[in-house]
C-alpha cells in the first residue's frame, strides 16, 4: 500500500494536502440517527482500539481488545463513494469518533465537499454535522471533547477553520485564510484557543486564535513545510516534524514548542546519530513524545519515547525488520497503536501492517485483508 493513500498520513508531507484547495461551500445538515447506508451492530464494545477496514464502497468500523486483536466487535458500516474511504479525526474523545467522508452520491474527487460525521463507539449512533468539510484535512476535537474543529473551503478558494458545537450543531468560523497554500487545525487548548498551522512560501507558522479574535503568532515552525502537528494533553505545547537537510536528502525531525510563547521545549540532543523521525504522539500524561525512527543503516529500529525534561529516550519493542510510525497511545499508557513498515526508510517503506506495542515489550499484529484506518482508543465504560 503506497504511503500516499488517504489514512496513511503519518509519513506523508502535509504540503500534498495543503496544495489541494477544496472547492464549493456546502449546506449544513444536522440530523440525528444513522447515516444513509450505515449498518450498526448493537453489541458494540465500550473500549479498546477503534479502527476501520477500508472497502471499495464502504468502511467497517471495529473495536478490538489491544492484547487480543482477534477479539473485536463491529460498530458500524459506513458507505462512501467508490474508492474513497473515511478520514478520521486525530483521536477519539471519550467514546466518540469523528470523520469526513464523501457519501455515495458524491463525485470521486479530492476537491469534492465532504460530510463531517460524529460516531458514538458505544452505541454505533451517528450524526451528520456538516457537508462542507475538506476531505483530506483531519478534524480535531477540542480539549473538552464537546466541540470539533474542521476546515472548509469556499468556491473562491477561501479556507475557513470552523468550530462546531456538538451539543447544538451550531457552527462558527474561527479563522479565514486567503492564499495559495493552506491552513490546518492542530488542536484546541482548554482556554479555547485554536492552534493552527499555516503554510506559505516562507515555510510553516503556528498561530493561536480565539473565536472572533485576532490570531497571534505562536512560533515560526520551519522555513520549509512542517507536518504532523499535535497538541499536548494539557494544551500547553505543540509537537511537529520539521524538515532538515541531512547530506543530500531532507529528513523530518521532532520539534516541541510552548503554545504560550513559542519557546523550544526540546533541544538537539535526541538521537543525534539517527536521521528521519516519524509520527510524534504524546504520552497520555504529557511530558514526553513517542516517535518512530527509520531503520537505515540497520535492519530495524524501535520507536522511542522522548522525555521533554532531559531528552532521554525509552525504546519500545522493535519490529523484526523495518520501522514503526506511532499513531496513538491508549488512555492508560499501556498500548501504542502504530503502522509498521518492513522497509528501511520512507523512500522505500516496504509492506505495511498495523500493530499494537505494549509497554512491557509485546507486539500484536492486526490481520486485515484491506487497508486499516486508525480512529483512536475508545474509553472503557
Amino acid at each position: 500500500m503506497p504511503l500516499s493513500r488517504l489514512g496513511v498520513r503519518s509519513v506523508v508531507p502535509a504540503a500534498v494536502a495543503a496544495l489541494a484547495l477544496l472547492v464549493a461551500l456546502g449546506i449544513i445538515l444536522t440530523r440525528g440517527g444513522n447515516g444513509p447506508g450505515v449498518e450498526v451492530q448493537s453489541s458494540a464494545s465500550t473500549g479498546g482500539l477503534a479502527y476501520a477496514e477500508f472497502g471499495p464502497t464502504a468502511d467497517r468500523v471495529f473495536i478490538a481488545e489491544p492484547g487480543n486483536l482477534t477479539d473485536r466487535r463491529l460498530v458500524a458500516t459506513i458507505d462512501h463513494v467508490e474508492g474513497w474511504g473515511i478520514n478520521p479525526a486525530f483521536s477519539v474523545a471519550g467514546s466518540r469518533a469523528a470523520y469526513t467522508v464523501l457519501p455515495p452520491s458524491s463525485r470521486p474527487r479530492r476537491d469534492e465537499p465532504a460530510e463531517l460525521w460524529l460516531l458514538d463507539l458505544e452505541t454505533g449512533d451517528q450524526r451528520r454535522l456538516a457537508s462542507d468539510a475538506d476531505l483530506l484535512v483531519q478534524p480535531v476535537f477540542d480539549a473538552s471533547g464537546e466541540a470539533l474543529v474542521y476546515r472548509s473551503t469556499r468556491s473562491d478558494g477561501t479556507q475557513e477553520i470552523v468550530r462546531v458545537d456538538l451539543a447544538t450543531s451550531i457552527r462558527r468560523p474561527a479563522y479565514t485564510y486567503r492564499g495559495d497554500f493552506g491552513v490546518f487545525p492542530a488542536g484546541v487548548t482548554p482556554e479555547g484557543e485554536i492552534v493552527i498551522a499555516t503554510l506559505s512560501t516562507q515555510g510553516t507558522d503556528l498561530l493561536a486564535v480565539r473565536e472572533g479574535g485576532e490570531p497571534r503568532l505562536v512560533a515560526h515552525a520551519s522555513d520549509q513545510i512542517a507536518r504532523d502537528w499535535r497538541l499536548s494533553p494539557d494544551g500547553t505545547e505543540v509537537s511537529y516534524l520539521a524538515p532538515e537537510l541531512l547530506g543530500e536528502r531532507w529528513v523530518h525531525r521532532l520539534n516541541v514548542v510552548s503554545v504560550a510563547d513559542g519557546t523550544s521545549r526540546l533541544g538537539d540532543a535526541t538521537a543525534a546519530a539517527r536521521s528521519e523521525q516519524f509520527g510524534p504522539v504524546w504520552m497520555p500524561e504529557g511530558g514526553a513524545v513517542t516517535v518512530g525512527y527509520e531503520a537505515y543503516p540497520d535492519s530495524s529500529a524501535p520507536a522511542a519515547t522522548v522525555s521533554l525534561a532531559d531528552g532521554t529516550e525509552e525504546p519500545l519493542a522493535a519490529p523484526t525488520e523495518g520501522f514503526d510510525v506511532p499513531l496513538g497511545w491508549s488512555p492508560d499508557g499501556q498500548y501504542l497503536a502504530a503502522r509498521s513498515f518492513d522497509g528501511a526508510t520512507s523512500y522505500e517503506p516496504g509492506r505495511e501492517t498495523m500493530v499494537v506495542i505494549s509497554a512491557d515489550g509485546e507486539r500484536f499484529a492486526l490481520s486485515a485483508a484491506t487497508e486499516v484506518i486508525y480512529l483512536g482508543w475508545s474509553a472503557r465504560g
